[in-house]
């Protein structure tokens, strides 16, 4: 009976991750750096896939509103592969694959490459405590050597 309880309080867990995820894409699609920034636990920290400095959450807000700006950008997406939660319940770990779409003069220019995100349960839900990105691949576009 406990692990029966057990995998259901972690098939939980997982579920909302996804979904968590899935309202975070959609905020980043929407435009809205504060709705994404909501996820974010206060010391979380960011590795973005091209430059590798980590950012603090705030620092994360100003460069998704720094993106918004910009009318050729048009959404990143993470899709989860993979999430696990702690046998302690007190951490989440998730991978997956994800994308950056700009509309450019020459063409759709997608950054593509894989991520690591640490979620952990705070005020009554789970917040991401940091995410690593890894660009892998830069394509569509001639604007691809500036970030690649």
């Amino acid at each position: 009976m406990l692990a029966l309880a057990l995998a259901a309080a972690v098939g939980g867990d997982v579920a909302e991750i996804r979904s968590l995820r899935a309202q975070s894409n959609a905020a980043i699609a929407r435009h809205r750096a504060g709705e994404a920034r909501r996820l974010l636990t206060d010391d979380y920290t960011a590795l973005p896939g091209s430059s590798g400095r980590p950012l603090t959450a705030a620092q994360t807000e100003q460069r998704l509103a720094a993106a918004f700006a910009d009318p050729t950008f048009v959404t990143y997406v993470r899709t989860p592969k993979r999430i696990a939660v702690a046998a302690s319940g007190k951490r989440a770990a998730e991978t997956g694959r994800w994308l950056g779409l700009w509309r450019k003069g020459d063409g759709e220019m997608r950054l593509t490459g894989t991520y690591q995100a640490t979620w952990v349960p705070q005020g009554g839900g789970w917040r991401l405590l940091n995410e690593s990105f890894v660009t892998l691949r830069c394509s569509g576009s001639r604007s691809c050597p500036e970030v690649d």
